[in-house]
């Protein structure tokens, strides 16, 4: 079986799982938000913006220096998986000493117990990193779809209950916990890998580079992610947090269901070739697909936050459709910089990715730390000034640093920018005729202009409708 045909399968087995994960998350998102408060939400995301960072300092950037390697013995996968489960543990103790401060930190009383509680999760994270990196780097796309979506099922289907009960914020504490187990467990079950004893025979440098530098990466990643939660809780309380975050959450979705999930598949695939020329076709074609996908699924949504935000979430909510159309502009923007993502870990060269990630987030905590000043609106504003600027810093800067062009990545999203940017604009105008309507009568009637609209264009445009022939070319192979 070639690159291209594993590259088509392994998407075509992670999407589908993505799907049934997005019903099990869609689920959650709409059935939560209409039992728990804003302020519960907040809470979660308050502690989970800061511990969370402690997941990333777990992984150490192991999972992906093993998936990334050419070859990787037992003694270094046996090391790794120890290496992963100290730092977890460690980082148990460390969080659970600290819980304490988060109280003081935010002046919101509770928050250290909840810490307490969630600090269990590094070490059964620490435990699941190599064996979910084994099952990447081999390819087994069907387990880690599985355990992920027995982990989220079960998850849900405790917390739901629990949210009923007036358990309020413990029940979002159990559903962390919960996926964490279950993803362990069932990854353990699958895979059923026992490590041998750590060894100083092993050569570990290498591997331990290449981690570090792309842990500090998804380091400055995350902080940049999570500080409009951090910065808003501080500057305004947990119940603006929960809008925000609920809105955040629903902005993330269209990334979790294709970016990441083919970011599975492309590392261990790309990081197998070695001729330039097939490397960049294999680029420009993943590019086409994330900005035909993405950037249509993100112009859509913003032009239908509001009724959007009216199904999903309920009354009491209206606050968070404003945010999530702002965050989905920016979200457009965070879609395109994945293949860049995609290059720096495929080439090995997550220096430079560090390097200009730290310039690149650096300015996005810094406009949305600015932007929390005003609130939620200038938290997402914030955010979505940082992915462009991320982008761009990417495209023209980093990139072309490591030796690969980026003029042929850039004219591919043109295209699509352009068709989705002007989508996004008829979608909105024709919104103005359906305001008496129900939420969802409008979200299909908006959808129906926007099929017709792509349509009539790719009528008149060649350039567009070669594109969407690709773009059916790789469903084909999808589903073949």
């Amino acid at each position: 079986m070639g690159l291209g045909t594993t590259a088509a399968r392994g998407s075509a087995i992670t999407l589908g799982g993505q799907w049934v994960k997005f019903l099990i998350q869609f689920t959650s998102i709409a059935v939560l938000a209409r039992v728990l408060s804003p302020d519960d939400f907040g809470k979660m995301a308050m502690v989970m913006a800061v511990v969370g960072a402690a997941t990333v300092i777990g992984d150490f950037g192991l999972s992906l220096a093993s998936v990334q390697a050419s070859e990787i013995s037992e003694s270094q996968r046996s090391n790794l998986f120890w290496i992963n489960t100290a730092i977890g543990l460690l980082l148990t103790l460390l969080v659970f000493a600290a819980a304490p401060l988060f109280d003081r930190f935010y002046d919101v009383d509770g928050l250290s117990d909840i810490v307490r509680a969630v600090s269990v999760i590094f070490v059964l994270n620490g435990l699941t990193v190599q064996l979910r990196a084994d099952l990447t780097r081999n390819l087994k796309f069907v387990k880690l779809t599985v355990t992920e979506i027995a982990a989220q099922g079960i998850a849900l289907a405790v917390t739901i209950p629990l949210a009923l009960l007036h358990y309020g914020v413990w029940s979002l504490v159990a559903q962390q916990i919960i996926v964490s187990t279950v993803l362990l467990g069932s990854s353990a079950l699958l895979l059923r890998w026992i490590p041998n004893r750590p060894t100083r025979n092993a050569d570990m440098r290498s591997l331990l580079s290449f981690g570090t530098n792309t842990m500090l990466t998804q380091l400055v990643t995350y902080s940049s992610a999570n500080a409009d939660s951090v910065a808003l809780g501080k500057l305004h309380g947990s119940t603006e947090v929960g809008v925000y975050d609920r809105a955040y959450q629903l902005f993330k979705i269209p990334i979790a269901q294709l970016a990441t999930p083919m970011t599975r598949v492309a590392l261990p695939v790309l990081s197998r070739i070695t001729d330039p020329a097939v490397y960049m076709a294999y680029l420009v074609r993943a590019q086409t697909v994330l900005c035909y996908v993405m950037l249509g699924a993100f112009a859509y949504a913003a032009a239908v936050a509001y009724p959007l935000m009216d199904l999903v979430l309920g009354s009491g909510w209206d606050a968070a459709a404003p945010i999530f159309r702002i965050l989905a502009v920016g979200g457009a923007f965070q879609a395109l910089s994945y293949i860049y993502y995609w290059v720096f870990l495929s080439t090995g060269r997550v220096d430079v990715h560090l390097r200009y990630s730290l310039v690149g987030r650096g300015l996005m905590i810094v406009a949305v730390c600015v932007g929390a000043i005003f609130g939620s609106l200038g938290t997402a504003i914030g955010s979505s000034v940082g992915f462009v600027a991320v982008w761009l810093i990417y495209s023209f800067v980093a990139i072309p640093r490591i030796g690969i062009g980026t003029g042929p990545l850039v004219r591919s999203a043109v295209r699509p920018m352009m068709l989705f940017g002007a989508m996004f604009g008829v979608a909105s105008l024709s919104l103005t005729l359906f305001q008496q309507v129900p939420s969802f009568v409008a979200l299909a009637l908006a959808g129906m202009v926007c099929v017709v609209f792509v349509g009539v264009v790719a009528l008149t445009s060649k350039s567009v409708r070669s594109d969407l022939n690709a773009l059916v070319d790789t469903c084909r192979k999808v589903v073949g």
